[in-house]
């Protein structure tokens, strides 16, 4: 930022020594219309028209950066809520597996025991 600022410090100080070298009277003709104009005036009006009209295209970019930011933002908290609910299932679904798994075992454990008594498994 700072450098930034310095770059366009100097690069005014080069302008106005430009525009005060080149201050002779110009005719400036503007669609209809002509106008004696001192060339300093004529080249910091340009730069002022052009340092503009750069604003006004940064602003419209901008705007167009804080809305699309936005929007991510958004896709960013749906991500997170669908991640956050894909976690409670997996949670869910490794309990089940755990609840099965120890069924499971007390089954075998009935099963042996069953076999080793002698009785008839049905």
């Amino acid at each position: 930022m700072q450098k930034q600022f310095i770059f366009f410090i100097l690069l005014s100080i080069i302008i106005a020594i430009f525009a005060i070298t080149n201050a002779e009277i110009m005719t400036v003709r503007l669609f209809f219309w002509t106008f004696s104009l001192s060339g300093s005036l004529v080249i910091l009006l340009s730069v002022a028209l052009g340092g503009l009209l750069v604003f006004l295209f940064g602003l419209v970019s901008f705007f167009k950066n804080k809305i699309t930011i936005r929007d991510l933002q958004k896709e960013v908290k749906s991500a997170q809520m669908t991640i956050e609910e894909l976690t409670r299932q997996k949670q869910h679904h490794l309990q089940q597996i755990e609840d099965l798994k120890a069924e499971l075992s007390a089954q075998q454990d009935d099963l042996i025991n069953t076999a080793r008594s002698g009785t008839p498994v049905l």
